[in-house]
């Protein structure tokens, strides 16, 4: 499923990637046009992959728990932050504070963007 974010509000995909439940079909997302937003993919809790199309400001993926996430850019302070369980792979480069009090999952950063 495409999310583009020229289209909908930053709180109202999050809101949507947040309530996913266990039983939902449709598990991979996509995000287009996230032009350096914050606090992409927050928040998420269940087993569901999503590709964001571009760079990512602070905070992506931050209290992430199960979740696949890959970034086809770059990220902002704050990457992963809080971190329980699942993947985050930046296919750019990412600023500080990576993984930021993360208990678990796993971090790569390719710097390749």
């Amino acid at each position: 499923m495409n999310l583009d974010l020229n289209k909908k509000k930053l709180t109202e995909i999050n809101t949507l990637l947040q309530n996913v439940t266990y039983k939902a079909n449709q598990r991979n997302y996509v995000i287009s046009n996230p032009n350096g937003h914050h606090a992409i993919c927050a928040g998420l809790n269940q087993n569901i992959s999503v590709t964001v199309k571009g760079h990512a400001g602070y905070y992506c993926a931050g209290m992430n728990q199960k979740a696949n996430i890959t970034i086809e850019g770059n990220a902002g302070t704050g990457l992963a932050e809080n971190m329980m369980s699942g993947n985050v792979h930046v296919k750019g480069n990412a600023s500080q504070s990576v993984g930021a009090t993360a208990h678990g999952g796993t971090i790569i950063i390719d710097g390749d963007a």
